[in-house]
């Protein structure tokens, strides 16, 4: 693995960590500071962590089967999981307005979740076997009248 491939799922949680913090801000801005700053980092910490393990668990259930009730179960339990972390989460860290900070990532996540299993539904390309014309230009034997230098 790459580092740049390595780096992607960090750079992804960051990113959504950022734009779902920053929204939980705007959904609690009207009250104290301190309530404002416990739902910005709750909903940061929640995002970049969900971001990367959504992924991973979606992929664990994909490698049990495609089957229709896999791929639904695929699209659907992992962030349904989510959506109760994330509300259990912002109510005990006392997030003033659970709902309205939480719903934006909800239905992105769903969003996300199902257009990634509808892509991953006919499996990875890793699978796939190399076209023949790809696997024959691999090696090129050198012609048998061509002698080698030193003989």
């Amino acid at each position: 693995m790459s580092s740049k491939k390595g780096g992607r799922p960090f750079l992804m949680g960051v990113l959504a960590g950022t734009i779902y913090g920053l929204w939980a801000v705007y959904a609690n801005w009207g009250h104290d500071l301190l309530h404002v700053a416990r739902a910005a980092s709750a909903q940061f910490a929640l995002s970049f962590c969900s971001t990367s393990f959504l992924t991973l668990v979606i992929e664990l259930i994909l490698r049990r089967g495609r089957s229709v009730p896999n791929l639904v179960f695929a699209a659907t339990g992992p962030h349904a999981a989510m959506v109760t972390l994330f509300t259990t989460v912002h109510w005990l860290s006392g997030t003033p307005n659970v709902l309205k900070t939480i719903t934006p990532s909800a239905l992105i996540g769903l969003l996300f979740s199902i257009a990634y299993v509808l892509k991953r539904s006919h499996g990875p390309r890793e699978e796939r076997g190399p076209a023949p014309a790809a696997a024959a230009r691999g090696f090129v034997e050198p012609p048998a009248h061509e002698v080698a230098r030193g003989s």
